[in-house]
């Protein structure tokens, strides 16, 4: 019995100590089969070793010790990818179904493809799966249902597709779910509702269709819904009026109908709410959000009042009419209903939302008076009320605001400024210029320290500048031009140190420059013309003007202006000029200074205009005026200056394209080097005491288009060397001592407009053949001493005998009977308009140029020259002849004909690049192996000349990165050329329909590239450039692309500058067919808005491939009609360029930008974004992307 009960214990023990060892061994094995399948994971990327790959070595280290992995006692829990160097470009790893004990998968951003395997939902232990940025497909499975325990689903970004499975409701525990950027499609389930415990549901991008079901109202832990982007239709559910807590509602972008369920005003802790681009409209009593870019009308909710915690709720550029209901909102500090059509007088009840910070209702139809509307708003910063009907006087209250900025330009405020306002001790920027404010200056102006920016242009203010103006010491930007200011500056004004901007110009103001002008060490803008300031220039003139000045917008500039003309001062200039160093211009136009002209100015490197005509300059020349690097203007007309003109022009003043020394004392010869500048197009030395033979002494091809040498004493035989000048437009050498016979060379002058060689004494018989130069409209051969018949062949109707050049001193000429007849027949039809033509030629004796055009009949108009573009554009007055002083921004390139003809052997068609609607491009390499492009304007026609014109008079003096440098132009005849900087890429057009490889090169990073730069090149001529320029005609082919396909608009044929004072431009329809918008046809009347429109087609064609027309009959067969059916009917995604391949991350931001597009595209301008407002949309797409 012992020994039984012995061998039993004995068995016992055995046993107990075999469970013992066999238990561990089943752990171990366990970790045993992880550690094998982790190492078996690591050699599937054999070929990727790198980022955390590399770490994984097979050194000793522990396997749950490797980069990304965790393990809990001895499983693997976590294994986590993403945050490897670069893409795998694998398949899905079947491997990861092994880990059955895996909680937290996160294999993000490793370029995984194909499909997940059914074993892969057998992972039920797994609380976090983040699969996003990869490249996986297939549908989701109901077997997804198996992962019960998770917490975290995140598949963004990836090429899902299919419907969404009714099981995934079973996921009771999600919290957040995020499908973005896949193309799941069908209803969204009814399931979803189940997700109680749902925080974050993202679901935007994909093609999910159908309504929103009503379901989500039971998410009442949600605190973010995204569905931006798909093709829901139908109402929006009153049930998500129950989400209490949802902070953040975007349904932006679908097909949404109806009205705005009242229940959203429950939201109360919603801060975003994006409903832009949907199809809101038809609202009851509007009872619809307002958002940018929808075309909501009618009134603007009351219900918005529920909305107590609401911060910020933007109605910009929708069709609101009517006035603004009463707004309750605590919680709101932004309000913006810019752009609308909103009406009617201000209520004060606009102040029961107290937080308000800003408030922006410009460019609306306001009216009324602002007495008591925003006193009770004490914390707004920001009041922006431009572009209204507001009327009445300013309200004093304004002043003890909080604002920061007051901005009520162009409104209809009258009577003077409060004394109040300048009581504010927070306003840092007012603007109240175009308006008809009237008074002074009030004394209390001293009181507002915080200003930096004052600006009062365009109003009715009188009386003197108060200087108690100078306590102003933080002010940087004063402008008071067009006022009715009179006085003396006060020095006090110049205690403003911080200026940098002083414009005190169109005024009344008298007395002299204070000397202590010289405590504005920052100044590098100052404008005091048009006044009546007396007394010298103070030598402290230039303490500023010595540092460039840091722009404080990306469209600023001009800089570098000092701006004296058009006032009574007088003596020297001061010796000091020379410290301007920043200087560009220097305007001392019609003063009565005197004095030598002095040398230091040659000192000032950046000048590129200086203009002292209509003054008292007296003694020699100086030499080192001539030796200015980067001088393109140079006016000294109407002085005394005396002596030789220098000899020393070339290369010294390489870049000087016009030169006025008319009306002066000069003497001696005319330098021959003068020929040699390049770039010189207009040279005047009339009425002088010049000399000599006029000799032509050209190095290289001559750019002159107008020479005026008449009114000198220049002598001998005209030298056949003038015939070589052969751009020559204006050849005036009248009243000189001339002799010998005509050369017959002058017949080379084939661009010759205007000749004027009368009161010499040229001999012998006349050519015959300068009537041959088609061009020529005006001649004057009178006073001389020709012999023999004037040549029958002359005695014809061309417009070369308007000059009666058979008016000379012999009378040899008239004896023949035919020519008597034809004499009396020229005489008696033309003698009263030519005695008040000639009369006018004389009248620029007295102080005045002359230029000749033809206008629509043929006839000879004459008018006095313009110094500045903007004077000729507003007399409608065109000038072929030379370019203004104007565009002297920087030195143009001027190139013979013939070395155009050379270069594209005689225009071939095989260097053609490009073809317009008033040209074609050509390419051409110059001697000096110069690629260029070579735009050659259809010669002869009107709008070939006003094309050329406005071509001149814009882009040639226009700088941006993104605008196609002009570097010259060509006059030949008929013939006008333009010449442009090579792009190596040609244009966009070009490639999005005639490359081979242009998948390839236009990727849409390229493109979103080329679509932010365009906008930006347009922007600036709309907002940056001052006038600002109209473009009107914006297309694909008009956007070249450098070496590194960098965009550049191009082609300004039709661009027009607006001046301040005008509302429109042009009554002649422009533009290209697909890019016209539709008013065009209506007003025949071309804005900037129209240029947005074209450029929303030129978006749609890098967004979807397609060409502006040739569509589907569908809307018209016209891109823009296609796309909005398109989107209408839930196709957006199919809208897309189908051309090339390109992420979800791609996807979504081509979505982004083809809703910008079609807000360019509205029917009414008033609802399209401005181009700068477009430039910060697409920048603000490409920060969210993070491209």
């Amino acid at each position: 019995m012992t020994t039984s009960i012995s061998r039993w214990k004995c068995s016992c023990i055995l046993i107990i100590m075999v469970i013992c060892f066999v238990c561990p061994l089943s752990k171990a094995d366990t970790l045993f089969d992880d550690v094998q399948l982790l190492k078996a994971f690591r050699d599937s990327f054999i070929d990727r070793r790198d980022g955390i790959i590399s770490s994984w070595s097979h050194s000793q280290t522990s396997p749950c010790n490797w980069t990304g992995i965790r393990c809990d006692g001895l499983t693997v829990s976590q294994i986590d990818l993403s945050c490897s160097v670069s893409p795998l470009n694998l398949p899905f790893p079947r491997l990861i179904g092994e880990f059955r004990s895996l909680k937290h998968l996160n294999l993000s951003r490793c370029a995984f493809t194909g499909h997940i395997f059914p074993e892969f939902w057998e992972l039920k232990k797994l609380e976090v799966l983040d699969l996003s940025y990869n490249r996986l497909s297939g549908r989701l499975p109901p077997s997804i249902a198996k992962l019960k325990y998770l917490r975290q689903l995140i598949l963004d970004d990836n090429n899902f597709s299919g419907r969404l499975p009714s099981t995934i409701g079973q996921l009771t525990e999600l919290k957040e779910l995020s499908l973005r950027a896949n193309s799941f499609s069908g209803n969204l389930p009814e399931e979803l509702g189940s997700l109680q415990l749902l925080q974050s549901l993202d679901i935007s991008s994909n093609i999910l269709s159908g309504n929103i079901p009503s379901s989500l109202g039971n998410l009442t832990k949600l605190l973010f819904f995204t569905a931006r982007q798909n093709r829901f239709t139908g109402r929006i559910c009153p049930e998500i009026g129950q989400l209490r807590m949802l902070q953040i509602l975007d349904l932006a972008w679908n097909s949404l109908t109806g009205t705005i369920p009242a229940a959203i005003g429950n939201l109360k802790d919603l801060r975003v709410l994006d409903l832009q681009s949907c199809r809101l409209a038809g609202l009851e009593s509007i009872n619809s959000l307002v958002l940018v870019s929808n075309r909501l009308s009618g009134p603007v909710p009351a219900w918005i009042s529920n909305w107590k915690q609401v911060h910020s709720l933007i109605l910009s550029q929708n069709l609101f009419s009517g006035s603004l209901p009463p707004l309750n909102l605590p919680s709101l500090s932004h309000l913006d209903v810019s752009a609308n059509l909103l009406s009617g007088e201000l209520s004060s009840d606009i102040c029961n939302a107290p937080s308000f910070v800003s408030l922006v209702l410009s460019r609306n139809n306001f009216s009324g008076s602002l007495d008591g509307i925003f006193k009770d708003c004490l914390n707004l910063t920001d009041l922006i009320l431009s572009e209204n009907n507001i009327s009445g006087e300013l309200p004093g209250y304004l002043g003890e605001l909080q604002l920061i900025s007051l901005e009520l330009s162009m409104n209809k405020l009258s009577g003077k400024i409060p004394d109040q306002l300048w009581e504010s001790k927070t306003l840092m920027a007012i603007s109240l210029n175009d308006n008809l404010l009237e008074g002074s200056l009030s004394v209390a102006v001293a009181n507002i320290t915080t200003l930096e920016r004052l600006q009062l242009e365009n109003n009715l203010f009188g009386g003197r500048i108060t200087p108690g103006i100078g306590k102003l010491k933080n002010l940087t930007n004063l402008s008071l031009h067009g006022n009715k200011l009179t006085g003396e500056i006060p020095s006090e004004l110049f205690e403003c140190t911080k200026l940098v901007s002083l414009d005190l110009g169109a005024n009344r103001l008298t007395g002299n420059i204070p000397k202590s002008i010289s405590k504005l060490k920052l100044l590098d803008n100052l404008v005091l013309s048009d006044n009546k300031l007396y007394g010298p220039i103070p030598e402290e003139i230039c303490s500023g003007f010595q540092k460039v000045p840091l722009p404080d917008s990306e469209y600023v500039q001009h800089y570098g202006m000092l701006d004296l003309s058009y006032n009574e001062l007088e003596g020297p200039i001061p010796r000091t000029i020379k410290h301007c160093t920043v200087v560009t211009e220097i305007l001392l136009q019609c003063n009565k200074l005197n004095g030598s002209i002095p040398e230091e100015i040659a000192s000032l490197a950046n000048l590129t205009l200086l203009d002292l005509s209509f003054n008292s300059f007296s003694g020699l020349m100086v030499p080192k005026l001539f030796s200015m690097m980067n001088l393109q203007g140079l006016i000294l007309s109407h002085n005394q200056l005396q002596g030789l003109i220098p000899d020393n022009f070339w290369p010294s003043l390489p870049s000087l394209a016009k030169l006025d020394l008319s009306r002066n004392c000069l003497r001696g010869p005319l330098p021959p080097s003068l020929f040699c500048i390049k770039s010189l197009t207009y040279l005047d030395v009339s009425m002088n005491s010049l000399s000599g033979r006029l000799t032509v002494d050209l190095k290289s091809t001559s750019s002159l288009l107008v020479l005026n040498a008449s009114n000198n004493q220049f002598c001998g035989t005209l030298d056949e060397s003038v015939s070589k000048l052969s751009s020559l437009s204006v050849l005036d050498l009248h009243k000189n001592i001339f002799t010998g016979s005509l050369p017959a060379s002058l017949s080379n002058l084939a661009a010759l407009t205007y000749l004027d060689l009368s009161q010499n004494n040229f001999q012998n018989s006349f050519p015959c053949n300068i009537c041959t130069i088609q061009g020529l409209v005006f001649t004057n051969f009178s006073g001389n001493s020709f012999t023999g018949n004037f040549p029958e062949s002359c005695m014809d109707e061309k417009p070369c005998i308007l000059g009666l050049p058979f008016l000379s001193s012999r009378s040899d000429s008239l004896s023949h009977p035919k020519n008597v007849s034809v004499v009396g027949l020229a005489v008696g039809a033309t003698v009263v308009f030519l005695i008040l033509l000639i009369g006018l030629l004389k009248w620029k004796t007295h102080g005045e140029d002359i230029k000749i055009l033809d206008n629509d009949k043929g006839k000879l108009v004459m008018t006095p020259e313009s110094t500045s573009s903007e004077g000729l554009l507003r007399r409608k007055i065109k000038e072929p002849l030379s370019i203004n002083v104007a565009t002297f921004e920087h030195s143009l390139l001027r190139i013979k004909a013939a070395d155009i003809v050379s270069a594209t052997e005689n225009f071939s068609k095989s260097y053609i690049i490009g073809d317009g609607g008033f040209g074609t491009v050509y390419r051409a390499s110059l001697p000096e192996g110069r690629i260029i492009a070579v735009k050659r304007l259809n010669g002869g026609h009107l709008h070939g000349e006003r094309e050329f014109l406005a071509e001149m008079e814009t882009i040639g003096k226009v700088k941006h990165e993104n605008l196609v440098p002009l570097l010259g132009y060509c006059v030949f005849a008929d013939e006008r050329f333009l010449i442009y900087e090579f792009m190596e890429n040609g244009s966009l057009d070009f490639w999005l329909r005639n490359q081979a490889d242009a998948v390839e090169a236009l990727d849409w990073p390229t493109r979103f590239k080329i679509c932010l730069g365009s906008a930006r090149g347009l922007a600036f001529l709309h907002h940056g450039f001052v006038p600002h320029i109209i473009h009107r005609d914006i297309k694909s082919s008009n956007i070249l692309l450098d070496r590194n396909f960098e965009p550049r608009v191009s082609d300004f044929g039709l661009a027009r500058i607006i001046s301040a004072c005008e509302s429109h431009v042009s009554t002649v329809l422009a533009g290209t067919f697909g890019y016209i918008p539709p008013e065009y046809g209506q007003a025949m009347v071309a804005t900037t808005k129209g240029d947005v429109y074209s450029f929303g087609v030129v978006m749609l064609e890098l967004v979807t491939g397609r060409a502006p027309v040739g569509q589907s009959d569908v809307e018209g067969g016209n891109l823009v009609g296609w796309v909005r059916w398109m989107v209408a009917n839930g196709s957006e995604h199919e809208v897309l360029d189908p051309s090339f391949s390109c992420s979800a991350v791609w996807k979504v931001q081509m979505l982004h930008v083809l809703s910008i597009a079609m807000s360019c595209t509205n029917d009414e301008p008033w609802t399209r974004p401005t181009m700068l407002e477009v430039v910060k949309l697409l920048k603000q797409s490409k920060i969210s992307i993070g491209s």
